[in-house]
């Protein structure tokens, strides 16, 4: 994770949200043009699909063998930012924070493509399955003991991250059915020989 930490930078996260709010816009028009179409549902399901799995393998890697470390909980918000008395290198506070938004930006796509993949899910139980989702890797990660520490603040930035990915579908949503009332072109009916 710390080869990607490195390539966080302002330009960046906006590149990266620029894209999850494209990705998005680009699944609900595709939605509305497309309304009895099972295609845009299926792609949203195989994309979510392909990403929980890239999220599980980016937090649940070893970084040791299993059961060889100890079992760490950072229970306090902040506490390897804020920790008194703590002695940080000039880049050691840059470092944390950008651990802290690629934390976030993990979180991001999933609640996304979980609104169009399974539409009927509210945006309460998008926010809940990623905060569960996290709680779950960071109690796998306490109990495989091999080198990663359960932290309240990954939960912390995960429920940041599903908000942020629950307001870039919804903003997609909104988008679209706003050009849709405003005279998005429709599909060409055909009449009846």
């Amino acid at each position: 994770m710390w080869q990607v930490v490195l390539g966080v930078t302002p330009a960046s996260v906006v590149l990266f949200l620029a894209l999850a709010l494209a990705a998005a816009l680009a699944l609900a028009l595709w939605t509305a043009r497309a309304p009895g179409v099972r295609a845009p549902r299926t792609t949203a399901r195989m994309l979510l699909a392909g990403w929980l799995l890239l999220l599980l393998a980016a937090t649940l890697m070893p970084s040791q063998p299993i059961g060889s470390g100890d079992a760490t909980v950072w229970w306090r918000p902040g506490e390897g930012l804020f920790e008194l008395g703590a002695q940080l290198e000039p880049g050691e506070l840059g470092m944390l924070v950008r651990r802290q938004i690629a934390n976030a930006a993990l979180f991001v796509p999933a609640p996304l493509l979980l609104r169009f993949a399974a539409p009927r899910v509210p945006a309460t139980a998008a926010f809940l399955l990623g905060v569960g989702l996290c709680l779950v890797i960071e109690t796998a990660q306490l109990l495989m003991r091999a080198g990663r520490i359960a932290d309240v603040d990954d939960v912390i930035c995960a429920a940041a991250g599903t908000v942020i990915g629950t307001g870039l579908a919804l903003l997609a949503q909104l988008t679209v059915a706003a050009m849709r009332r405003r005279g998005l072109p429709r599909p060409a009916v055909r009449a009846a020989p």
